[in-house]
């Protein structure tokens, strides 16, 4: 039997897949480096307002749900957390930004400013000393300290995402003051009042600071409480949503005035 020598092609052949092999080329997908997973392009902070509370079943702990105005926007990750302040967004939230991100929102100061307290106190009985001594505390003791807090806000998120986009969001007034009872009036504009200011407070230091402003006041004009249509939930005593947007809120009033700022 005479012997047969390979024909010139299947030796190049046998030759480049050696090759191939010695370079680890063909030993498997697993051997091929892993793609890098895409940027993220958008990410929020915040408290109960970024988390969405009241818009819907809640995920979570912090009391984030699928009606947040973050989730509707397509954020890739929310990291707001109710009852959050400045100083947790600085130390939990704000160091697990990606150094990457393209866009990020804040929407916080709230519980900085004692709002919880202001409303505790005043739906319990707008006139009595409680409701105007925590207005009080609120305005003049507490919110002259909130520039420097969000100043500090800013750049923590700055040191870990240098290229991004921020955005600083402002409150909705609670009140559509002239459809509630005469005796809840005066209490409800001077919170609305103290609102304005909060949000004054908040554009006012995003411009300084080099972020964005969302204002979100003209979006729920007229859709506060004592409206016909209200896009805020009544105070309920153990109801977390108490006083929060409703899904309503978050999709029609907070959507489309961040809109504009997430590329």
């Amino acid at each position: 039997m005479v012997a047969t020598t390979p024909r010139p092609t299947a030796r190049i052949a046998r030759l480049i897949l050696a090759v191939l092999a010695a370079l680890g080329l063909v030993t498997g997908i697993a051997t091929l480096p892993a793609a890098a997973a895409p940027p993220l392009s958008y990410v929020a902070l915040g408290d109960s307002i970024a988390a969405g509370t009241g818009g819907g079943t809640y995920l979570n702990a912090c009391l984030q749900t699928p009606g947040s105005y973050p989730a509707l926007l397509g954020a890739q990750s929310n990291l707001a957390c109710y009852g959050a302040t400045t100083a947790d967004v600085i130390a939990k939230q704000a160091p697990l930004v990606p150094s990457g991100v393209r866009d990020v929102t804040i929407t916080i100061g709230a519980n900085d400013v004692g709002d919880a307290q202001v409303s505790g106190a005043c739906v319990v009985n707008p006139s009595a000393t409680a409701c105007s001594a925590a207005l009080y505390n609120s305005v003049f003791v507490l919110l002259p300290h909130l520039p420097a807090k969000l100043q500090a806000t800013i750049a923590a998120v700055r040191s870990k995402a240098p290229g991004a986009h921020i955005t600083l969001t402002g409150y909705p007034m609670l009140f559509t003051v002239s459809g509630l009872p005469p005796a809840e009036q005066p209490a409800a504009a001077q919170i609305n009042g103290a609102t304005a200011l909060l949000n004054a407070t908040i554009a006012t230091a995003a411009v300084t600071h080099g972020a964005s402003y969302a204002d979100v006041t003209w979006a729920f004009l007229g859709h506060g409480l004592g409206s016909p249509s209200p896009w805020i939930h009544p105070f309920t005593p153990g109801d977390p949503a108490s006083f929060h947007p409703t899904a309503t809120g978050y999709a029609l009033g907070y959507v489309p005035s961040v809109r504009p700022f997430v590329r």
